[in-house]
């Protein structure tokens, strides 16, 4: 499945466009976050069993909240808490050449800084939490996706070119959400709230677009 089709899935479902923005407003509010999570992780467990439309309506929210929850402890732990490992180690790093002599190697700073730049990168290509969401569905145990079998399973030889080719398909469908949060930025307080919720409900199209490429990639390796 390449991006034109993920898309024309999400868009077969006439009320896509506003169980998104629902999600966006959701978003906004920060505690209602694991919602949104919890649509995308129900339209992957869909897909998987060959529905992938419509997407999911706005139901059950106790229920979808904590699968939410459990969605983003996965993102948090193979991406938000190594790199803010990575992070204090540079802070470490700077510390220590600040209260160093002025002829104390300055490579260490470039490569701490190297690492805080590349690390994200790497983790994001290499699709570790999309694949932790993958197997979250599939076994219907926490303890499964956030385990060292996510990292096996993405860095397979037989798996990681396709999780790759899926990834590379999914990054233009982030650009909409990286455009209007910038507009956020630039807009300020409280202009900025508009494209703030329409960049939050950008990125909850993309992360269901994302879905759709990863449901097909696991596919394709299974069958392929």
């Amino acid at each position: 499945m390449n991006l034109q089709q993920a898309l024309a899935t999400i868009h077969r479902d006439p009320q896509w466009w506003r169980k998104i923005l629902i999600g966006g407003a959701l978003m906004l509010t920060g505690v209602g976050y694991p919602l949104a999570a919890g649509l995308v992780m129900e339209s992957l467990e869909n897909t998987r069993k060959g529905f992938p439309t419509p997407l999911p309506p706005w139901r059950e929210w106790s229920l979808r909240y904590l699968i939410g929850l459990f969605a983003v402890l996965i993102d948090f732990l193979f991406f938000v808490l190594p790199l803010l490992a990575v992070g204090l180690l540079l802070v470490c790093v700077g510390v220590g050449l600040l209260t160093s002599s002025a002829s104390q190697p300055s490579w260490l700073a470039a490569g701490a800084l190297a690492a805080v730049t590349i690390y994200p990168l790497a983790v994001f290509a290499a699709s570790i939490s999309p694949v932790g969401r993958l197997i979250y569905v599939d076994s219907g145990r926490i303890e499964d996706a956030l385990g060292a079998r996510a990292v096996r399973t993405a860095l397979d030889s037989r798996a990681r070119g396709v999780f790759l080719r899926a990834r590379l398909w999914s990054l233009p469908a982030y650009l909409p959400a990286l455009l209007l949060g910038a507009a956020s930025f630039l807009a300020g307080w409280p202009l900025g709230l508009i494209p703030l919720w329409l960049a939050l409900s950008a990125l909850l199209y993309a992360h269901l677009v994302v879905v759709q490429l990863y449901a097909a990639a696991e596919s394709d390796i299974k069958f392929g």
